[in-house]
């Protein structure tokens, strides 16, 4: 179910048809996007019941303060701010850099050299042991200091960090995770990662293009790429339908059929959830 009320937008997807279903939420699990957040509600059983998504369009300023507060005294379930227990952050300035070059205040220069970070923005460091390297993410400071007031003994961990924990040592695989206007991709080369890239796009082609440029940077042959997807709403599967225009035999991160319009934005939270 898709609504748009006072210039804010929702999805809502439930796994049983229950208008009480929120009640036997044990916890919920959050991702915030630069102009959204959804939040997905587990019972004591580790069992999916809910995900609600809220999100503005590109005429408001990205990770809008006046946005974001409200929704946790208005939205089912932010308002059960005790019940939080992971927060991930969609950022679109990122870097990947190897343990043996790893220095933390080093990295944070580098960061800000190759990205335009506001001043007060937060650099978050994400050990990837299985790739030998840190993550670098950047959060914007007030957005942060938000999520301390609501859940303040929350982990605040990278939404990409799914996309480094896999161990993809067959053939050439390409992860890509979807938002509105922002794809993740992280491509694998029978088991040592190449390239990790977040960008905008404005169509399917866009995303195409992204990768097959950097197939042809590797002499990889795209059409044998395997590439799976997960997004963060419903509305990108039409996106992802289209992707498959270019690449055959799209998968959901779990290596399923996508069969529904739901199907990338379950597979994103069950990745999600092995995350620490």
């Amino acid at each position: 179910m898709a609504t748009a009320n006072n210039n804010i937008y929702r999805q809502v997807y439930n796994a049983y048809e229950d208008i009480n279903l929120l009640t036997g939420t044990d916890r919920i699990t959050c991702v915030f996007w630069r102009r959204g957040i959804l939040s997905a509600a587990f019972n004591a059983e580790n069992e999916l019941l809910s995900i609600h998504y809220a999100g503005y369009g590109t005429d408001r300023p990205v990770w809008e303060l006046d946005f974001f507060e409200p929704l946790f005294a208005q939205e089912p379930m932010l308002v059960k701010h005790e019940k939080i227990t992971k927060v991930f952050f969609c950022s679109s300035h990122q870097l990947v850099i190897p343990e043996e070059l790893y220095e933390l205040a080093d990295a944070e220069v580098w960061f800000r050299n190759m990205h335009f970070t506001e001043q007060n923005d937060v650099i978050r460091h994400y050990n990837l042991k299985e790739q030998n390297a840190y993550y670098l993410y950047s959060v914007p400071m007030n957005i942060k200091a938000l999520v301390k007031i609501y859940c303040p003994q929350v982990p605040i961990l990278p939404l990409q960090a799914y996309q480094f924990a896999g161990n993809y040592t067959r053939g050439v695989k390409l992860n890509c995770f979807i938002a509105p206007d922002l794809a993740s991709a992280t491509l694998y080369h029978y088991g040592a990662l190449l390239w990790h890239r977040v960008f905008n796009y404005g169509a399917a082609e866009d995303i195409a293009y992204e990768i097959r440029v950097v197939c042809e940077e590797h002499k990889i042959n795209a059409d044998k790429v395997s590439v799976s997807c997960t997004a963060l709403t419903a509305s990108e599967y039409d996106v992802i339908n289209q992707l498959s225009q270019y690449f055959a035999g799209i998968t959901t991160a779990g290596g399923h059929i996508i069969n529904s319009m739901w199907s990338p934005a379950l597979s994103l939270i069950k990745e999600l959830e092995s995350c620490e």
